[in-house]
């Protein structure tokens, strides 16, 4: 398995703090859903590389907080039993967006970026809140997984 976390846009005392986490989090969900052969990456970078990848691949021209692009194929690669590594998926974060956000939720831009991964890994694992019903079950794991691995309740669906 392998995870990497990519900071475009510097910042060292984040970059310390959310890795450790992040590395975790996602190794861990990989194994809970059977594919620790995958690899993923997690990329922070700038307000205006995450509008430009918005507006280039979902065609729209607006900024977003997070994004993830899968690259897993369930019926070729679950044929392969993983074993070898695979792309699984990027998850690519705003970090001006997340520090707006723990701003404004009154927490740290550690979890607000953990909050990020989360949201964008869950979407990786094929969840998803087109639905209220999706969106409810999105949430629930949302709510679990930001208790386990940040220790705190997110108040507000993330899009």
């Amino acid at each position: 398995m392998s995870v990497t976390v990519t900071f475009l846009k510097e910042n060292e005392v984040l970059a310390e703090a959310v890795t450790e986490n992040l590395n975790r989090m996602v190794s861990e969900l990989l194994a809970e859903y059977n594919l620790e052969s995958g690899e993923t990456a997690v990329i922070i970078a700038g307000d205006n590389y995450l509008h430009d990848l918005n507006h280039r691949f979902r065609d729209r021209d607006i900024s977003t907080d997070v994004l993830s692009f899968s690259y897993y194929d369930s019926e070729n690669d679950l044929d392969q039993e993983h074993e070898k590594e695979f792309a699984f998926g990027d998850i690519y974060i705003s970090i001006d967006r997340a520090c707006e956000q723990a701003e404004e939720a009154g927490h740290s831009p550690e979890k607000e970026i953990l909050l990020l991964a989360i949201h964008g890994m869950l979407h990786l694992l094929g969840f998803d809140h087109e639905g209220e019903r999706d969106a409810a079950l999105m949430r629930k794991k949302e709510q679990e997984l930001l208790r386990k691995y940040a220790g705190f309740r997110a108040e507000e669906e993330r899009e």
